[in-house]
C-alpha cells in the first residue's frame, strides 16, 4: 500500500509510537529490589526507542514486516489503536545496600548461601537492617554500612548482645590475619578469632593496649578470653601470652611472662600488689613492672620477685639493683612483725619497724646447706670459727632465724680453749688440758648472778654454786651446789666474783650431756659461753656486751657450733 505524501508525518509520529511501546518488553518483566546490581538499571534509565525510529526514516534492515514511510495507506485505525494502547513499564527500583553486598558476594552461589527472609529494618537498633541467609546475615547502618557476619565471629558477637551490645554494627567484613585467624571491627571495637583460640571480643582501654603491644603479631598473640571483670570495677583479658589488666585508677597494662608468674605467686590484683600501674620497664640486665602495692623484678640470674614497703624503702636507699645488693633472689618472708629478705649481695630484715642491711657472711652458710652441722630450725645459730687447729683465736658469729632465713646480727672477736679445737669426733677430754670440742651443740640453760633479761632457764649464781667435774661421780658434767670445793668441780661463784668475772653471766653447752646426748664420763665437761676474752680451759669466751645480747635474744634450743672453718663448712 502506498501512503501519500502529504500524511507522511503523521504516519512517521505513528510509526515511532508503536516501536517505543514494544522496547521495555523485550526485557521481561520489571526486575524486584533483591536482585543482583548487574541485571538493575539506575533510576535514569528510563526506556529509549530501538534503532528503527532513527530520524533519517530508512527502515532497520531487520524490520522488513513494519512498511516504509512512504506508503501512509498502510498504516490504519486499528494500528494506531493499539498502539496508543500498549502500557509502558516503570523503571526497576534500585537494589538495597544489603541486597548489593549479597550480590558483591556472590549471592546464592557465595559462601552466605540462599536468602532466608526479607529484610528487616525494624528489629535492628538505630534505625539499621539485616538480612538473613542461610550461612550468615547482613547487617547495615547508616554509620556502619552494609557487612556480612557468620560462623564463630557471628556466634560471639550475637552473645555480646549484637547490634544492641557494645560492639554495635559490624564496620568491616572478616579480614584474614596470621595462623589462620580473623578479625572484624565493630562500632565499638572487634572479634578476634583463630583455630586456637576460638572467637573473642576486643575493645575499649584493653584493647588499646593490646594495640599499643602489636595486636595478634605481638607478644600477647590471640586473645583467649572475653573481658573477666575482678575487683574494684576493673577487668582482666587474657592473650596466648600473657593478660591486659584495667582497673579506673591504673589504666590497662600488660601482664606477661615471669613476671606475670611472680605476680600471681602473690595473688594477682588480690594480693597485696594489687593492680599493675606501668608495663614491663627494661633496665640493666633485667625488667621491672610497677604495681599499686610494689614492684616486681626479674634477671635472668634471679627469676622475679617482689619488691614492696619498708623493705623496698630501705633497698631504694642503696640503689635498687644498681646497688650492693643487687636484684631480689627471694621474695619478702614474714614471721608475726618480723619480715626479711634475700638480695644478690645481702639482705634486709625489717623487725618490727626496725630495718637492716646485712651482706652474706656464714650465716648463708645454714641457708644454703654448706654448714656441715644442720641448724634444726633454731631461732638462733652462732658460729665460733677459728681458722686453724692450735689457735684459742675465733670469730664469733651470730645468725639470727627470720621467717626461716638466717641473716647475720653480729660477729665479734672470741677465743675458745687455750690449746685449740679437738677435731670432729674427738672428745675434748678434761679440762685441763684447754681443748675445745667440734660440733654442733644446743642450749637450753643460762647462769650468772642475776637474769639479765634472757628467756633461757635461768640459774642464779650463790657461793654454794658447782659444776660437777669428777668423772663416775652423780654429778659429772652438771650443776649442783655444796659449800666445798672438791677436786675437779668448779666453783661457779669463784669464777662469777673474781675480777675477771668470767661466769657472772653465761650459758650452757650441751657438750657431752643430755639432751643432746647421754653423758660419757671424763670427755668433758662445762663447756660454757661467757665472759672475759682471755682463752679458756675449753669454753668459749665473748665480749661483755656480745655476751649480755646473745642472752636477751636466746631461746631454749637455740645453737653454737664450733671449730675450726674446714671443719665447719663445705
Amino acid at each position: 500500500m502506498r501512503i501519500r505524501r502529504r500524511g507522511a508525518w503523521a504516519a512517521a509520529l505513528a510509526l515511532a509510537a508503536l516501536i517505543a511501546a514494544a522496547g521495555p518488553s523485550q526485557a521481561g518483566p520489571a526486575p524486584s529490589p533483591t536482585d543482583a546490581p548487574s541485571s538493575a538499571p539506575t533510576s535514569t534509565d528510563a526506556p529509549t526507542a530501538t534503532p528503527t525510529a532513527s530520524p533519517s526514516g530508512t527502515p532497520s534492515p531487520t524490520d522488513t514486516a513494519v512498511p516504509t514511510p512512504t506508503d501512509p495507506a498502510s498504516v490504519t485505525t486499528a494500528d494506531t489503536a493499539s498502539a496508543a494502547s500498549t502500557p509502558t513499564t516503570a523503571a526497576p527500583a534500585p537494589l538495597s545496600p544489603i541486597r548489593s553486598k549479597y550480590a558483591a558476594l556472590g549471592g546464592a552461589a557465595g559462601w552466605l548461601g540462599a536468602s532466608v527472609s526479607a529484610e528487616d529494618c525494624t528489629a535492628p537498633p538505630g534505625g539499621g537492617c539485616a538480612g538473613a541467609f542461610r550461612n550468615g546475615a547482613i547487617y547495615w547502618s547508616a554509620a556502619s554500612g552494609a557487612h556480612p557476619v557468620g560462623g564463630a565471629v557471628r556466634a560471639r558477637w550475637a552473645a555480646a548482645g549484637a547490634a544492641g551490645g557494645p560492639l554495635g554494627y559490624p564496620t568491616t567484613d572478616e579480614v584474614p590475619i596470621r595462623s589462620g585467624g580473623v578479625y572484624q571491627l565493630y562500632q565499638g571495637g572487634a572479634i578476634y578469632w583463630s583455630p586456637a583460640t576460638g572467637a573473642h571480643t576486643s575493645r575499649g582501654a584493653v584493647r588499646s593496649e593490646y594495640a599499643a603491644k602489636g595486636w595478634e603479631n605481638g607478644f600477647l598473640g590471640y586473645p583467649t578470653t572475653d573481658e573477666v571483670p575482678i575487683r574494684s570495677g576493673g577487668v582482666y583479658q587474657l592473650y596466648q601470652g600473657g593478660a591486659i589488666l584495667w582497673s579506673p585508677p591504673t589504666g590497662a597494662h600488660t601482664s606477661g611472662g615471669a613476671i606475670r608468674g611472680g605476680w600471681a605467686a602473690t595473688g594477682y590484683e588480690n594480693g597485696p600488689l594489687g593492680y599493675p600501674t606501668t608495663d614491663e620497664i627494661a633496665l640493666r640486665g633485667g625488667v621491672y613492672q610497677l604495681y599499686q602495692g610494689g614492684a616486681m623484678y626479674w634477671s635472668p640470674s634471679t627469676g622475679a620477685h617482689a619488691s614492696r614497703g619498708g623493705i623496698r624503702a630501705v633497698w631504694a636507699g642503696t640503689g635498687y639493683e644498681n646497688g650492693s645488693l643487687g636484684y631480689p633472689v627471694a621474695d619478702e618472708l614474714c614471721s608475726g612483725s618480723s619480715c626479711i629478705q634475700k638480695f644478690q649481695g645481702g639482705t634486709i630484715t625489717w623487725l618490727a619497724g626496725a630495718t637492716g642491711v646485712h651482706p652474706y657472711n656464714e650465716c648463708e652458710a645454714l641457708n644454703t646447706g654448706r654448714s656441715k652441722y644442720p641448724s634444726y630450725g633454731a631461732s638462733s645459730v652462732s658460729f665460733a670459727i677459728a681458722e686453724s687447729y692450735g689457735s684459742s683465736r675465733a670469730t664469733f658469729v651470730r645468725c639470727q632465724n627470720t621467717a626461716g632465713v638466717y641473716w647475720p646480727d653480729w660477729a665479734a672477736g672470741a677465743t675458745v680453749g687455750r690449746s685449740g679445737f679437738k677435731p670432729p669426733g674427738v672428745a675434748s677430754g678434761p679440762t685441763r688440758y684447754e681443748y675445745s670440742p667440734t660440733g654442733g651443740y644446743s642450749v637450753t640453760q643460762a647462769f650468772g648472778l642475776g637474769n639479765p633479761g634472757t628467756a633461757l632457764p635461768y640459774q642464779t649464781l650463790n657461793p654454794n654454786s658447782r659444776w660437777g667435774g669428777n668423772p663416775w661421780s652423780g654429778t659429772y658434767n652438771q650443776y649442783f651446789e655444796e659449800s666445798a670445793w672438791v677436786g675437779y668441780d668448779e666453783n661457779m661463784w669463784y669464777f662469777a666474783t673474781r675480777s675477771t668475772h668470767d661466769y657472772r653471766q653465761g650459758a650452757v653447752l650441751n657438750y657431752n650431756r643430755p639432751p643432746d646426748s647421754g653423758i660419757v664420763q671424763d670427755a668433758g665437761f662445762a663447756i660454757f659461753l661467757h665472759e672475759n676474752t682471755s682463752p679458756t680451759a675449753g669454753c668459749i669466751a665473748l665480749p661483755d656486751w656480745n655476751l649480755v645480747d646473745w642472752l636477751q635474744k636466746a631461746h631454749s634450743g637455740d645453737r653454737i657450733i664450733m671449730g675450726v672453718r674446714s671443719a665447719l663448712f663445705s
